[in-house]
């Protein structure tokens, strides 16, 4: 019987196309908003996040601190950024996280660039060029070469600083720092290629030979300052975040605790870990390690938000829409009273031509939301293709393009919501079919 009013639930929507096609067109429009909101909000926090990710090199790091020692021999407040065994942390970690996109050692400093009269403060990232491919893929080349990096002090730098400085490919800069024993010292860094500003804050980054990063800060040879590790799957940042830490405390070694920050702020845990690095005085080195959730927790909260004004505004949208349908099954209850007393007197029951009325809605709805969906991701496709020249929003962009992203569950979740609505609305006439009597109907 189920098929059956399947079949007769198509065959009365067919009736009435005109009617049909605008209570599904209504429907899918509420759906298409709220999709394409969804997915492109969704692509364009991804896309912040993988700029954040691609800029630290992961999405999970390890961070080690030394604090220094006054002139008395007492430990201070003060501290420096360092990871003396640079094999220890890239094993510890490769061996207990498997699946995963890349990984980086780096050493950052903070310096002035100098040329002629012309200086820029900038972060210098050091880097292992020969490991970091995914970083030189991702580098839009508008001067030089990749090539140049073969020399020990080469430099790439942002078209914006490159501007600011007035250089060219091949000019000798000079690098003002501060050492590891919080001495200033300069280096010399050669320019070997200007790449394209991706966003206002990557245009205030540079990259340079991790080795001599190390040089100019007097760090020892085999050491940098933070480890990072990009997992495949995003969502287990957190999990394995702990399990470093844990791994590391098992070692002996003085850490963190993501706990005890959580605890102490859990809108703001990477301002306790800065806390915990300050306050723990401890001879040797404190690791940190920490998840990009746990330094950029807004993210989350974002998406959050973004799925729940969608889910608002489907609502509203829903509601309207509902309200329509509701009156419109009510008008054909009268229009199709005959046709309902004909098939109660042939054998259906009082519950079989309510849920006639109710598969009917449903099919509808379903039929809309589904084209809505569809419409909306054409949109979304369309839209991706066109490259948008904005520096305001190219924290946004990939490529200065928009991108988006649905979830799977966020769209069942969606459709789940339709259905009740749609029952619902449809459930007072339902009701009175049920209860119609044969003869009542065909009076």
């Amino acid at each position: 019987m189920q098929k059956s009013t399947i079949r007769m639930a198509l065959r009365n929507l067919s009736r009435q196309k005109r009617r049909s096609f605008m209570l599904a067109l209504a429907i899918g429009f509420g759906f298409l908003v709220v999709t394409a909101i969804d997915g492109l909000a969704g692509g364009a926090v991804k896309c912040l996040e993988d700029l954040i990710s691609q800029m630290n090199g992961g999405n999970v790091f390890i961070e080690g601190v030394e604090h220094l020692k006054d002139e008395d021999g007492n430990i201070s407040k003060k501290f420096t950024s360092i990871i003396r065994n640079r094999s220890y942390t890239e094993k510890l970690v490769l061996d207990n996280v498997k699946d995963y996109e890349y990984y980086s050692l780096r050493s950052q400093c903070t310096g002035t660039l100098l040329f002629n009269s012309n200086k820029v403060t900038s972060v210098v990232l050091g880097c292992d060029f020969t490991k970091e491919d995914h970083l030189l893929d991702s580098l839009t080349i508008l001067e030089g070469s990749l090539d140049n990096l073969s020399k020990p002090n080469a430099l790439i730098l942002s078209k914006k600083t490159a501007d600011a400085l007035k250089v060219a490919v091949g000019d000798t800069v000079l690098i003002s720092t501060i050492t590891l024993t919080n001495q200033k010292n300069v280096g010399e860094l050669s320019v070997a290629a200007i790449i394209k500003d991706a966003t206002l804050v990557s245009s205030a980054m540079c990259y340079a030979s991790i080795d001599y990063i190390n040089e100019i800060m007097e760090l020892p040879e085999d050491s940098y300052t933070m480890f990072s590790i990009s997992l495949k799957d995003k969502t287990k940042q957190n999990v394995f975040s702990q399990i470093l830490e844990n791994k590391l405390r098992e070692d002996g070694n003085h850490v963190t605790s993501r706990m005890e920050a959580y605890k102490a702020s859990p809108n703001n845990p990477a301002g306790n870990f800065r806390k915990q690095l300050n306050n723990t005085l401890v001879d040797g080195t404190l690791y940190c390690a920490y998840s990009l959730e746990d330094a950029i927790p807004q993210l989350q909260t974002v998406i959050s938000i973004v799925h729940m004004v969608t889910t608002i505004i489907l609502l509203v949208i829903l509601l309207i829409v509902m309200v329509g349908i509701s009156n419109t099954y009510r008008m054909i209850l009268y229009e199709r009273i005959k046709e309902i007393g004909t098939m109660r007197a042939v054998g259906m029951t009082g519950k079989q031509s309510g849920n006639l009325f109710t598969t009917e809605a449903v099919i509808l709805s379903l039929i809309g939301a589904v084209a809505g969906c569809i419409l909306a991701i054409i949109i979304m496709v369309i839209a991706s293709m066109f490259t948008i020249e904005n520096e305001a929003l190219s924290f946004f962009l990939h490529n200065g393009k928009l991108t988006w992203t649905l979830s799977l569950g966020s769209v069942i979740a969606k459709y789940i919501l339709m259905i009740i609505l749609t029952i619902l609305a449809v459930r007072g006439t339902s009701k009175k079919v049920s209860k119609m009597w044969p003869a009542q109907a065909l009076r």
